[in-house]
């Protein structure tokens, strides 16, 4: 069974950005696989954030 449908989990409660990859990227199986370091989830939005930037703005240049 999947762990966003246990009855545990299913209460509305907050989750941190790490949970929220590890839910991600597990297929809903884990939400510790990256472990309970808050800092881990907000490390990788900054990644994918700047990766998405830079690929806007190579568009934007080779576009010009």
């Amino acid at each position: 069974m999947r762990l966003i449908f246990t009855p545990s989990f299913n209460r509305f409660q907050a989750i941190n950005f790490t949970q929220a990859w590890s839910l991600f990227l597990t297929g809903c199986q884990k939400d510790d696989s990256f472990g309970k370091n808050p800092m881990i989830g907000k490390y990788l939005n900054v990644v994918i954030l700047g990766a998405l930037i830079a690929q806007v703005l190579e568009a934007i240049l080779q576009a010009s």
